[in-house]
Order: C-alpha cells, then sequence, then structure tokens
C-alpha cells in the first residue's frame, strides 16, 4: 500500500470556500541543489502553493513560483532548473525563479542524469511514460503500458527503471528500458518504485507480500532479490539510495498514515530507525538528511539532520 505523502492533504485545508479557516503555512517535498547549499520544498497556504527555496543551514526563504497543489518538486542533477509537478502539468523553472515554462501534461517527474531531459507519467492511472527535453519539445514515448509508474533514470542515463500493473491497482512488476524506448525487459520480482543504486548495480523498491511491503533490493549480477526490511503496513514514495551506496533511506508508515523514517544497511544487516517524518532526501554528500515532521506546530516543516539523526535543525518557520 502506499501513502501520498505531499501537499495535496494539506491544501485540502481551508480550500472549502471564503468562509472557510485558512491553515497556517505547510511545507513538504525537500529536494537538494547539487553542491548542498540550498533547499526547494514546496509551500501550501490553504488552496495555494508555491515552490520555495532556502539554505540548508536555514535562514530566509525565497518563493520561485507560485502555483496550485504541487505533489513533486525536484531539483536537476546539474543544478540549473527545478522541475514540479502541479494539477496534472509538469513545469520547468530555473533555479533563480526566472524563466519558468510548462512541459506537458504528467503526475510523476524524472530527471536524466544530465539534465537535459524528464520521464514522465501522464496520468493518475499510469503510463504510457514519456521523455521529453527540458524545453517541451521532441515528446516520445519510452514505454507502451497503460498502468505504468515510478520512472527513474539509472546513473549513467542509458535506462530507465519502472512498475508495472496489468489493471488499475493490480499487483505491479519491475522492468527496465532503454532510455530511447527499446530493449524492454522485465526483471522478475514482483514491486513499485524502483531506484537506482549510485553504481548502477542494483535496485532497491518496495516489495508486496500477503502482510504489506518490505523493501527489497535486486541485484543484475546475479538476478537475485534480497529482502532488506520487515514487512511494514505501507510506505511513501521510492527509497533513497545514499551517495556511497551502503544504505538505502525509507518512508514506511503505519496502518493509520503514520510515518517515521528508517535507514537500511543495503546488505541486510541492520536498519536503524530516525524518527517521526516523512519526504527524506540524502544531501549530495551523504552527510545530512532533509525531511519533514510536523514536531510541535500546526503544520509540517522541512528539517535538515545528520545522518545518524542527531542535529536536528528546523529550515522553515513554525507556524
Amino acid at each position: 500500500m502506499r501513502i501520498a505523502a505531499g501537499l495535496v492533504a494539506a491544501l485540502a485545508l481551508g480550500a472549502g470556500g471564503a468562509a472557510a479557516r485558512v491553515s497556517p503555512p505547510s511545507y513538504a517535498l525537500p529536494s537538494w541543489s547539487p553542491d548542498g547549499q540550498r533547499l526547494v520544498f514546496a509551500s501550501a497556504s490553504g488552496a495555494r502553493g508555491a515552490v520555495v527555496t532556502a539554505a540548508a543551514v536555514g535562514g530566509s526563504l525565497r518563493s520561485l513560483s507560485r502555483t496550485d497543489a504541487l505533489s513533486q518538486v525536484v531539483w536537476s542533477p546539474r543544478g540549473l532548473r527545478i522541475a514540479y509537478v502541479s494539477h496534472g502539468r509538469v513545469f520547468v523553472i530555473r533555479s533563480d525563479g526566472k524563466q519558468r515554462h510548462t512541459v506537458g501534461p504528467g503526475v510523476e517527474v524524472g530527471w536524466s542524469p544530465d539534465g537535459a531531459s524528464l520521464a514522465v507519467v501522464q496520468s493518475a492511472l499510469g503510463g504510457p511514460i514519456v521523455g521529453v527535453d527540458v524545453s517541451g519539445a521532441n515528446r516520445r514515448k519510452v514505454t507502451s503500458g497503460r498502468y505504468d509508474h515510478g520512472p527513474a533514470w539509472s546513473p549513467d542515463g542509458s535506462r530507465i527503471a519502472f512498475s508495472r500493473a496489468t489493471t488499475i491497482g493490480g499487483v505491479e512488476s519491475i522492468y527496465i528500458v532503454g532510455a530511447g524506448g527499446t530493449g524492454l525487459r522485465a526483471l522478475g520480482p514482483q514491486g513499485s518504485s524502483p531506484s537506482w543504486s549510485p553504481d548502477g548495480r542494483s535496485l532497491a523498491f518496495w516489495q508486496r507480500n500477503t502482510e504489506g511491503v518490505a523493501l527489497a533490493v535486486y541485484r543484475f549480477a546475479d538476478a537475485q532479490v534480497r529482502t532488506v526490511t520487515r514487512t511494514f503496513a505501507a510506505f511513501s514514495r521510492a527509497p533513497r539510495w545514499s551517495p556511497d551506496g551502503s544504505s538505502v533511506l525509507v518512508t514506511v508508515c503505519g496502518a493509520f498514515g503514520a510515518c517515521r523514517l528508517d535507514v537500511a544497511a543495503a546488505d541486510g544487516s541492520s536498519v536503524i530507525r530516525l524518527g517521526p517524518g516523512s519526504d527524506p532526501a540524502w544531501s549530495p554528500d551523504g552527510s545530512r538528511i532533509a525531511f519533514v515532521q510536523r514536531r510541535s506546530c500546526a503544520s509540517s516543516s522541512v528539517f535538515v539532520a545528520r545522518a545518524d539523526g542527531t542535529g536536528l535543525r528546523r529550515i522553515t518557520p513554525c507556524r
């Protein structure tokens, strides 16, 4: 079971008409700049949202673009642009807030490693997945499935991993395909939300079983799958590999939606519980983690902590 941690629910607060009480700002979906100096994330207040940046050590916030409900915000690998998803449309804006443009329809987006292209899932139901240049030009079909989800580029940019179901809400399996749409290959295991290891030799993904979901790792060398965590009721978003490839950061959730952050060793040797939170992201050097937590505030805030969970710093205001 997936839980969509993000701003859609927060944006619903205060959206019931003019007489509704406007909720305090909520913050979610942090993404690091490639140099590790700044964060971009989503802000929501009432029925409106914004793409916001701040220094990773805290300080003043800067709004780059005002918009509606946000479901994804991602800094490009080269740091020049930021992609975000709002109301079924994909937008790209320069990291200085200039030159915003619409790339086209989409609900999920993944940057190519060179920052020149995007892989996009166009519908909430799923695929086909399309590739598109960052300008919005040269739109091409990468997959043909009606229910393809979770596109993730390989580190060398040559392949895209994704999950595919054959029916709405059906069991998903892991696939890879060439970035140009050729060489489709089913890897075998059932699962969803794949994520490439930094060396491109493994995929982490969520594997469903009769009791829920568990984090698993597929190794290309021997086509073997290792389950590295116990079973959880639900998860939120794709696993996040540490930059050195030794561990995987995940959001695991209970049956009623409460989520926490765990760091699992990629070899299955250990799992460390960091505490409540969601939307985690490693800093580029692996020394810090950005994530979202409510923590005594009326709405969610973005925090940064060391990789072991210590040194917690609030980046956004507590309202």
